[in-house]
């Protein structure tokens, strides 16, 4: 069974490695405290190698003196981390599948004869395969520039078929943050704004690992799971105005500061205990929550949150 060798300077460091949630299970992100003496001070710079023992896959970084971050990062775009590489060949094939499928949807007609059953049925199942057969194509063609015409197709789907209206959402949600996610990396910045795009579920969270501000804020959220606790560079939380009811993933994030969580749905004080775990928040807002109207919250935040310097009830 492989594990991860540390190598700091060229020669290996013997560290414990260890998940977010502390339970060690496989995931994306591991984690690794570096003992005070490992580090040469009067060293320029320091060079950091993590070693997949069971292969050959390995990753370097470089930390300059004075600084307080060092990264390796692969490019979602270069390794076509949401999208199959194609050749010209393909592409031509598969932009020319997107054309009859288009041609073979605007052929259906908008109303149907209710009159036989069997052929309604047979219609809405042709419909909704032709929609995200589209829908497919266009991602796997070039996910950013058919994105507003993906979406279209996403509300005429759901129309044809409610009764998969959640998988849809779910669905359209993945690809929204797929797009943000290529998008951010273009722009090199380490802020995300994802509010007011209706989104449902949060994916690929291991992919904003230095991501320092995260606007979740104007959406249907009924969660933060337990894979936020991968933003281990987030400084900044926003997410206001959703249903989020737990804040199972609001858990051992050393560097958040701010937390906003402004008209949700947060009803049992417990749900608060995972915040206890952010050594450095200063800043909540829970205006607008059930549990604001209930007796005494003021005085359990309080409590649980010692170091708190603004709690907004």
């Amino acid at each position: 069974m492989g594990t991860l060798l540390l190598m700091v300077d060229e020669s290996p460091l013997a560290v414990e490695w260890r998940t977010p949630d502390g339970r060690n299970w496989p995931g994306h992100v591991w984690l690794c405290d570096l003992p005070a003496t490992s580090l040469n001070d009067q060293l320029p710079h320091h060079t950091f190698r993590v070693i997949w023992t069971a292969g050959d896959a390995q990753k370097e970084c470089v930390l300059l003196k004075g600084h307080q971050e060092g990264w390796c990062r692969d490019s979602a775009t270069d390794e076509q981390l949401f999208r199959c590489e194609l050749s010209v060949e393909k592409s031509t094939v598969l932009q020319s599948e997107l054309e009859s499928c288009k041609e073979l949807q605007e052929l259906e007609p908008e109303n149907k004869s209710q009159e036989d059953l069997e052929e309604t049925v047979l219609f809405l199942t042709i419909s909704s395969g032709c929609l995200l057969t589209i829908i497919l194509l266009m991602r796997a063609l070039d996910p950013l520039l058919y994105e507003k015409e993906t979406l279209q197709y996403f509300q005429t789907l759901k129309a044809v078929d409610p009764m998969r209206a959640a998988y849809l959402d779910d669905l359209r949600s993945k690809f929204l943050l797929e797009n943000s996610l290529l998008k951010m990396e273009y722009a090199e910045v380490r802020v995300l704004h994802l509010g007011h795009k209706d989104l449902t579920v949060l994916c690929h969270l291991e992919q904003l690992l230095l991501v320092t501000h995260l606007d979740l804020s104007h959406n249907r959220l009924r969660a933060l799971p337990p894979a936020l606790a991968a933003l281990r560079c987030l400084e900044v939380l926003q997410a206001n105005d959703n249903a989020i009811e737990s804040l199972d993933g609001v858990t051992n994030l050393p560097r958040l500061q701010e937390l906003s969580l402004c008209n949700n749905r947060l009803q049992q004080r417990m749900v608060l205990q995972p915040l206890a775990s952010c050594p450095r928040l200063v800043l909540l807002n829970l205006q607008g929550n059930p549990l604001c109207q209930a007796v005494g919250t003021s005085e359990y935040l309080a409590e649980l949150l010692p170091l708190v310097n603004s709690i907004l009830v």
